[in-house]
């Protein structure tokens, strides 16, 4: 299965968007996926249901960590180019979705109420929005690290 298609079941099967992305393409670093699933939970809900950035892009910068990060803090040249590649990521998706937090994208409601996770389950923003983004992630994820895998 390939990483959009992992990303996907694995939101399917009820992983967060930062799980799914980061638990698809953890493996190809050496990370099991249940560790992948650990270090990503607390970034579930824009980062536990604060609904700042969404995790579908929060896992993103977690795989691009792995792939293009420092491995000590004396490599401020990986750690600077590792920041202009999530920063470039973000901008992306802000330009394609029109924003990055969790609120905007559904809709404003607030997740981190039943009411506000009601209204997110009636209106189906789960398949409407985070769904075709948990996707959408993985497949520039894949575009960008190419031949890395």
């Amino acid at each position: 299965m390939d990483h959009r298609g992992k990303a996907e079941a694995l939101f399917a099967s009820g992983s967060s968007c930062a799980q799914a992305v980061f638990a698809a393409f953890a493996p190809d670093f050496g990370i099991d996926e249940g560790s992948a699933h650990r270090i990503a939970a607390g970034l579930g809900g824009g980062f536990g249901r604060k609904q700042y950035l969404c995790g579908a892009v929060s896992g993103a910068a977690l795989v691009l960590g792995l792939a293009f990060g420092n491995s000590e803090g004396a490599d401020g040249a990986a750690k600077e180019a590792t920041y202009a590649r999530v920063h470039a990521f973000i901008s992306e998706i802000e330009a394609e979705r029109g924003a990055s937090d969790c609120r905007t994208l559904l809709e404003g409601n607030d997740t981190a109420t039943p009411a506000g996770r009601e209204a997110v389950k009636q209106a189906g923003l789960s398949a409407k929005v985070c769904r075709p983004l948990v996707a959408h992630v993985a497949e520039k994820l894949d575009s960008i690290l190419g031949a890395r895998l």
